[in-house]
């Protein structure tokens, strides 16, 4: 009798744990069908964590007095700024840092931070949507409102200062948003753009596509890049030239030269045979995509293209 009263508990127990099995099974894949069938939640949020994160670790590295906290219609973001050291204004740049990173990145951001105040360019490095350093580029898919909107808020930032003169530059996928916002946004006031290690994604949105957003840029645009860069960056070089004479060509036919009324440089640049519209591909021999031991140069590259280009050309 006792055998059988522990061979039906053996069995209830059994069953049991078999139920509870089941039952945790099922409430998984609930949970996995309402996260696939709520990606773009999903996305946000693990977004929206990974920025929070970042800030922490801006917040306790730079100095208190750089950060600003921008709005746009639907969020609050971190931007990082510095003034003009020279007393002379030439402009402000709006810096977009690359896929994964912060407003103070070492590598391109932050060289490029601290050294343009010392030429008369103040900066507004701030934070885009970014998930984790090593994800894919199909993660940003459905982020460009978001870029949008925060360009959008930077370059407000600067024409409340005063400072009407406004350049934007990206490194890498930072690039490729900011060209797809220009491509979108052709009265936001923006005066040149400079792309630094611009590279050319096989997948991913159609704004991701870094051909088709040059193709249909009309303002003064530096292309700069490392010899050792990411193949993605090189292997694109002539494709990303090809596409800017594409522009240069489009813009004769229309006659649309708003981005090259004042600069006399960037006039002289334009050629009605070559499709050429201010656009300079630059080459750093010997640096990669992070340009640790080239950030001077660099930094020199980019501020002589904007003495050409678009150094105070609409200052008021």
């Amino acid at each position: 009798m006792a055998n059988l009263i522990l061979l039906v508990g053996v069995s209830y127990n059994t069953s049991k744990q078999r139920c509870q099995r089941r039952f945790a099974s099922a409430i998984a894949l609930f949970i996995l069908t309402t996260l696939c069938s709520n990606g773009l939640i999903v996305a946000e949020t693990v977004q929206k964590m990974t920025e929070t994160s970042w800030e922490q670790v801006l917040i306790e590295s730079v100095d208190s007095s750089e950060i600003n906290w921008l709005n746009t219609p639907d969020e609050k973001f971190m931007a990082l700024y510095r003034d003009d050291t020279t007393g002379t204004l030439q402009g402000g740049m709006i810096l977009l840092h690359d896929m994964g990173t912060h407003p103070d990145w070492p590598d391109v951001i932050a060289p490029l931070r601290q050294f343009l105040p010392q030429q008369g360019w103040a900066t507004l490095s701030i934070q885009l949507p970014v998930f984790e350093k090593d994800g894919q580029v199909s993660n940003y898919a459905g982020t460009l409102a978001s870029v949008t909107a925060r360009i959008q808020a930077a370059i407000k930032h600067f024409r409340d200062l005063g400072n009407s003169n406004i350049v934007l530059l990206g490194h890498g996928l930072g690039a490729a948003m900011g060209a797809a916002f220009l491509t979108s946004n052709e009265n936001s006031g923006i005066a040149a753009f400079v792309g630094v290690s611009m590279p050319i994604y096989q997948d991913g949105e159609e704004w991701m596509n870094l051909l088709k957003s040059i193709e249909k840029l009309n303002l003064p645009m530096l292309d700069i890049y490392g010899s050792n860069d990411f193949v993605s960056v090189t292997h694109y070089a002539d494709k990303r030239e090809q596409a800017a004479r594409r522009s240069g060509l489009r813009v004769a036919r229309t006659k649309q030269l708003t981005g090259f009324n004042r600069p006399a440089t960037a006039k002289g640049a334009f050629s009605m045979e070559g499709g050429v519209i201010a656009y300079r591909k630059f080459q750093i021999v010997g640096a990669n995509h992070s340009f640790r031991g080239y950030q001077h140069t660099l930094s020199k590259r980019i501020v002589g293209w904007l003495k050409h280009h678009a150094g105070s050309v609409s200052m008021q």
